[in-house]
């Protein structure tokens, strides 16, 4: 496929609700928005969104807006974007101003929990549809990230009745205050293994009330957020879902069940559904080192066949092949998540034909490894993304001169396998 032929693809434009989107390149959902210390966005989220938008992205899905005050308390990594309070309110308008600037509609993914991944605190365990934690082997882990012996969350609390319909009444409340700050939809977050995910299948959901058992029942919570999300925001407010195509559990569920769950809820008001790969258990297929498992796997088309929703897509770098799915009926956008760190100007690069100035994305993840470190996000290939704030020429603020060198030790320390081995050698054993 030329290039010509790949702009003309994916500059085809779509309507989403009453949206139009200009083309077909979203940039996904991540934990990139460099919030304030108290959840509030900061002159660094707007800005890291607004070159994104500039950049000619087609639509803007803002990751990790936390939507209850659970998940603000129990998040793994900090700081996050606080969507539970209506103080910051103002701050969101303020980002959407600035990518509304540039014709660029912006959705706010809202999460409920981070249910097995969170962290415990005396007084409040997590909390998940069944008590199963999660085990990460060590060799499921995405590429640059080595965690000798992989890691075992603690096993969760079954959540209570009240306990989901206190999310549930959380995530309506949520969304109201993402449309009260001039955004232009909600996502609700039912991927990987946060909370809302441990009721998919029925490895992670093995109740015996209302929200346990059937499809139907599996899909009551996410069916309730998104009714309910729609009665409090009327018709035109777009409401979409991420949810996983599949798990690649052995002992997991079929893509076929998770198309029955999206089925389900879109017939509760959704305007679109996007597609995830894997768990946690299956990073490395959630992250992966090379194009297309959607597409190949043929996951993607079931889940186009079966809903009359846009069906977004993830893990297509390539425009060529982002442009080739599109064409061959897949999916009806691309999501792009690390490769827009690694170039905002990744869509105007593909939708005028020149694919060939595009920044690629080298997959090392060292943007992940700086997460999971709570460390600033970077990029190793772009080395103005974390920085888009800041002036040209303007010296880095002094708290980042002095933190800087001990980042750069502690990621070369974990970044060698040689190393991480060694000390995982020198662990003492459990059990």
């Amino acid at each position: 496929m030329t290039p010509e032929q790949v702009a003309r693809i994916l500059s085809q434009p779509i309507r989403i609700n009453g949206l139009t989107l200009s083309n077909r390149l979203v940039m996904g959902p991540m934990a990139a928005n460099a919030p304030g210390p108290d959840g509030a966005p900061t002159a660094q989220t707007i800005a890291f969104f607004e070159a994104r938008a500039k950049g000619g992205v087609g639509m803007i899905i803002c990751g990790g807006l936390l939507a209850t005050t659970r998940s603000m308390e129990e998040a793994p990594f900090r700081p996050c974007l606080r969507m539970d309070i209506d103080d910051f309110i103002p701050e969101f308008r303020k980002v959407a101003d600035a990518v509304h600037a540039h014709g660029v509609p912006i959705i706010g993914e809202i999460m409920p929990g981070f249910g097995r991944m969170g962290i415990p605190a005396p007084g409040r365990p997590i909390i998940s549809a069944s008590p199963k934690n999660v085990v990460i082997p060590e060799d499921r882990f995405p590429n640059g990230i080595f965690v000798p012996g992989g890691r075992a969350t603690p096993v969760p609390a079954e959540a209570s009745l009240a306990e989901i319909e206190h999310y549930e009444r959380e995530m309506v409340d949520a969304a109201e205050r993402v449309q009260r700050a001039g955004w232009d939809g909600v996502e609700v977050a039912a991927h990987m293994s946060y909370f809302a995910a441990s009721f998919l299948s029925p490895r992670t959901n093995w109740r015996t009330d209302r929200y346990g058992g059937s499809v139907e029942n599996r899909a009551r919570m996410l069916v309730n957020m998104v009714s309910g999300i729609r009665k409090r925001v009327g018709p035109d407010f777009v409401v979409g879902l991420r949810l996983p195509s599949n798990d690649f559990m052995p002992d997991g569920q079929a893509p076929e069940e998770f198309v029955a769950i999206a089925k389900l809820v879109e017939a509760a008001g959704l305007d679109y559904v996007a597609l995830s790969t894997g768990c946690y258990e299956t990073m490395d297929r959630s992250a992966p080192m090379v194009d297309g498992g959607l597409i190949e796997s043929g996951e993607a088309r079931l889940f186009k066949a079966a809903l009359s929703v846009p069906v977004l897509m993830q893990g297509l770098h390539d425009p060529a092949n982002a442009a080739a799915a599109i064409e061959e009926g897949h999916g009806d956008m691309v999501m792009l998540a690390r490769q827009m760190l690694a170039d905002p100007d990744y869509a105007r690069k593909a939708t005028s034909g020149r694919v060939a100035e595009i920044v690629r994305c080298d997959r090392d993840n060292l943007c992940m490894r700086r997460l999971v470190l709570n460390m600033p996000i970077r990029c190793a290939v772009n080395p103005h993304m974390g920085r888009e704030s800041r002036a040209p020429g303007a010296p880095p603020p002094l708290r980042r001169v002095l933190r800087a060198p001990v980042e750069r030790a502690v990621l070369g320390l974990t970044g060698s396998r040689r190393l991480m081995r060694l000390v995982g050698a020198m662990m003492p054993k459990k059990g």
